[in-house]
């Protein structure tokens, strides 16, 4: 059963380098009804909106989708910047990553790096309904332990067979 969901009050930060991608994006986001669709040609530039929604002169982002692959700054060193922010609400921003580069190496480097979701590309109105309804759906506890902060990394619930050792 497929849900259909109000993302008028949803704001949606898009960071690509390709000016085509971007505004495929950007389109496809203003098509679903997406409230707010703000656009960055690069990490450093999402930077720039990101601490805006911070000191209150910007929009505050529910969600990112931001391509791997820009110059001067990545998207995973843009996603690293926002685990890594002071501010709760910067570094809990459900983050989906955007690549050509699907290979399973590349898809667990950004797990391990924080990403909420992974989306390959070419994107499409479908692709990226799923990412957004995963996040709506299924959201992720986070958790912090040494040399990670990000969302829960498991995904299957895996029936344990053996003893329970565990203190009680």
């Amino acid at each position: 059963m497929h849900r259909e969901y109000d993302l008028s009050a949803v704001n949606v930060l898009v960071v690509e380098d390709s000016d085509f991608m971007r505004s495929l994006m950007a389109d496809i986001l203003d098509a679903l009804s997406v409230g707010t669709v703000v656009t960055a040609t690069n990490g450093e530039e999402a930077k720039g909106h990101i601490e805006a929604s911070g000191d209150g002169t910007g929009v505050v982002f529910d969600i990112v989708f931001s391509d791997w692959a820009m110059e001067p700054v990545s998207g995973i060193e843009l996603l690293n910047w926002v685990r890594e922010h002071p501010n709760p609400d910067v570094q809990f921003i459900p983050f989906i990553m955007v690549s050509a580069y699907s290979t399973l190496e590349w898809v667990i480097d950004a797990r391990d790096d924080g990403v909420t979701e992974f989306l390959t590309k070419p994107v499409s109105v479908k692709t990226i309904v799923a990412r957004l309804t995963s996040v709506i759906e299924k959201p992720r506890a986070f958790v912090k332990a040494a040399g990670y902060f990000g969302p829960d990394r498991r995904r299957r619930d895996i029936p344990f067979d053996g003893q329970d050792r565990r203190k009680r």
